[in-house]
């Protein structure tokens, strides 16, 4: 990734944040902490951030709650392409009459476009993916409550007894931050949480990450790779990285990345 690209992302962070660790930069900007460290001290002495132990800070802080994580806008422009080729595989495990789960996410939310029309029960906490599906489908649509966290536009509460308690699905679809031999990995403990309660909902557990997020660590395991039943990534995974999760009796889908999405890979 370009310094200038760095910099711009690393700024939109700290403005939806307030105050960003270095660790949570390193983790979801994939550089090294000299380099963030590098990119920090050049921007506080630009003026448009605040460098603070350990991280930086805005210069106008923000007081409504913020998640970890890159927002959602911003996290549709990378890999876009792999993306829609992996929620394209995906959507071909579901079949008709399916009670499903689609958690939150820009790679989950690729699979809206590929859904049959009728005939499903899904169950979402994304706000986008619930509102593309009542515009362009006439599937049965249950949402979590909760509380709408607007840069990852996505519903969740910190409290049992919501709407999903209720709710059995035969698929969870589901992204994350990273993937590896410990299992899938988040950064917000509160993401962490709604996911954790998600799994129990459903029987069989399908994770869509592509080739950047595999073998990728985190600060949080939302399950380990026991509970993985099919993995869907693209063709630009590599063999040894896919064979930890082969050894590990999970189904590996690699979806073809098709020419009129583009074949430049986005960093």
């Amino acid at each position: 990734m370009l310094e200038r690209e760095r910099h711009r992302l690393i700024l939109k962070l700290v403005d939806e944040h307030s105050i960003i660790s270095m660790a949570q930069l390193v983790e979801l900007l994939s550089a090294s902490d000299a380099t963030i460290r590098r990119d920090i001290n050049a921007l506080a002495e630009q003026g448009q951030l605040r460098r603070i132990r350990g991280g930086a800070e805005a210069i106008r802080p923000r007081h409504e709650a913020r998640l970890v994580g890159v927002p959602f806008n911003l996290s549709l422009g990378f890999n876009a392409p792999q993306k829609r080729a992996i929620a394209r595989a995906a959507a071909k495990l579901i079949e008709a009459g399916d009670s499903i789960i689609i958690g939150g996410g820009s790679t989950t939310f690729g699979m809206v476009e590929f859904l049959p029309p009728t005939d499903l029960d899904i169950l979402t906490n994304s706000f986008p993916i619930a509102a593309k599906l009542v515009e362009t489908s006439r599937n049965r649509i249950t949402l979590p409550g909760g509380t709408y966290y607007r840069e990852q536009q996505i519903i969740l509460s910190p409290f049992d007894g919501d709407a999903s308690e209720n709710f059995s699905a035969s698929k969870l679809f589901t992204g994350c931050l990273g993937i590896n031999r410990l299992g899938v990995m988040e950064t917000d403990p509160l993401i962490a949480r709604a996911q954790t309660r998600l799994l129990k909902r459903a029987d069989k557990v399908i994770v869509m990450a592509d080739a950047s997020k595999l073998r990728k660590r985190s600060s949080m395991i939302v399950c380990g790779l026991e509970r993985i039943a099919v993995l869907v990534t693209d063709d630009g995974a590599a063999a040894a990285d896919l064979e930890i999760y082969r050894s590990a009796g999970i189904e590996v889908i690699v979806a073809p990345v098709l020419e009129e999405e583009g074949l430049t890979r986005s960093a």
